[in-house]
């Protein structure tokens, strides 16, 4: 009966998270395809630390919705081709804290609040939303922000032209113990190496179709 209450769970959630970040999709697409992204990465590298099978499933469905908050930044900021304003900027922060009102509202979607809500925390405690530091950010918090800083720097923007796999893992590097956690650093530089060598695309997750939440025996429609 417990199983069969948390597959039907899980069910709920993977249906919501679609319906979701579909929504997100239609409002901004680079922001739907860099979900998907972050999620794929966020799935490989929690499996380096041994994470038990929920915190798993809550990192790998709070990278996927990290990003879920922007369906309620207005387009004009959203969609900017410039660099934002001081109080462009403030508004768009406020992502972290839409994103965690919205899924607060699906009792199947509130174990992904960790990595939405503090995503964008850093270190050294000058992040956002609450300026938390060190241990004060959870793990899966700290492993979302590392792969959504990799995939943020290897695409390209209106603005901001793309760094190269490589100028990014340096740039991650160079920030370890500032902005990122250094265990969760030296993971993910183990990881991409692991992968330059096998010459296997660090990024290859596109598209829903391509969607694995440990649902294995949850229907995909």
């Amino acid at each position: 009966m417990e199983q069969n209450s948390k597959t039907n769970s899980n069910i709920k959630y993977y249906e919501v998270a679609k319906a979701l970040i579909h929504a997100l999709e239609l409002k901004d697409p680079y922001t739907s395809g860099h979900s998907f992204r972050v999620y794929k990465m966020a799935k490989e590298l929690g499996k380096l630390f041994d994470l038990d099978e929920e915190k798993q499933f809550s990192l790998e469905g709070g990278a996927l919705l990290h990003d879920i908050g922007k369906i309620g930044i207005r387009d004009s900021i959203l969609l900017k081709p410039a660099s934002l304003t001081f109080e462009e900027f403030r508004i768009m922060k406020t992502h972290v804290v839409l994103g965690a009102d919205i899924i607060s509202q699906c009792d199947s979607l509130k174990h992904c609040l960790e990595p939405v809500l503090f995503h964008h925390e850093r270190i050294d405690g000058k992040g956002y939303p609450h300026g938390l530091k060190g241990e004060e950010i959870p793990l899966i918090a700290k492993i979302t922000c590392v792969v959504d800083s990799y995939d943020a720097m290897t695409t390209n923007r209106v603005y901001t032209p793309a760094r190269t796999p490589e100028e990014a893992l340096k740039e991650l590097q160079r920030c370890s113990g500032a902005q990122f956690d250094h265990e969760v650093i030296e993971a993910f530089s183990d990881w991409w190496q692991d992968k330059n060598q096998k010459q296997e695309n660090i990024i290859e997750v596109v598209s829903a179709g391509d969607l694995d939440l440990n649902l294995n025996e949850c229907p995909s429609s």
